[in-house]
């Protein structure tokens, strides 16, 4: 065996009992994987768009992977995948924007999640200086953040903000994302 993999003593045994045991590792790893997926789709979360501006230029994206971290100091966390069209940008923002969807935008949530829209996404309903993170009118709320440490892991990046302002809309009625769909509280 240590012929094989070029290599000798117990080491060599080893590693070939791995690369032997390969395929059967990686069909239980994608079937965790999907099974991770299905259980990750019974999660409600509420939907957000993250706003950044890079050089002038309002940059988003929707979201649902947002944490609070703590109350003393307020902080959030985001997550954003690394292949993601504003994730290179995100890693270089000193500040970004959570503007937690009201169930009333779906079809901003719709808007950023297609790059095919990019250009229509800050048109209207947005208060953008490009000095800070655009702020969604109307947003269930928008907390805007300075972006102070980043890790990557797996797939995406976590980006970790102290909240440095905080607008919210009075009713409470945020917009919802669980297996596959928009929805409200109470459908």
């Amino acid at each position: 065996m240590s012929l094989l993999l070029g290599l000798s003593g117990g080491d060599g045994v080893a590693a070939a009992a791995r690369l032997l045991h390969l395929p059967v590792l990686m069909a239980v790893q994608r079937q965790l994987t999907d099974s991770f997926r299905q259980a990750m789709r019974r999660v409600a979360s509420t939907v957000n768009v993250i706003s950044i501006c890079v050089d002038g230029r309002p940059l988003g994206i929707t979201a649902t992977a947002v944490s609070t971290i703590s109350m003393d100091p307020p902080s959030l966390l985001v997550c954003i995948n690394r292949a993601a069209s504003v994730h290179a940008q995100m890693e270089d923002a000193s500040h970004f924007g959570v503007n937690v969807l009201h169930r009333d935008q779906e079809e901003i949530a719709q808007m950023f999640a297609d790059r095919g829209q990019h250009a229509l996404r800050f048109a209207s309903g947005w208060e953008n200086d490009c000095v800070n993170p655009p702020r969604l009118i109307g947003a269930q709320a928008a907390v805007r953040c300075r972006r102070i440490d980043s890790h990557a892991f797996g797939t995406h990046s976590i980006f970790i903000g102290l909240v440095e302002d905080v607008v919210v809309r009075d009713d409470v009625h945020p917009l919802l994302y669980l297996n596959g769909r928009y929805l409200s509280v109470g459908e």
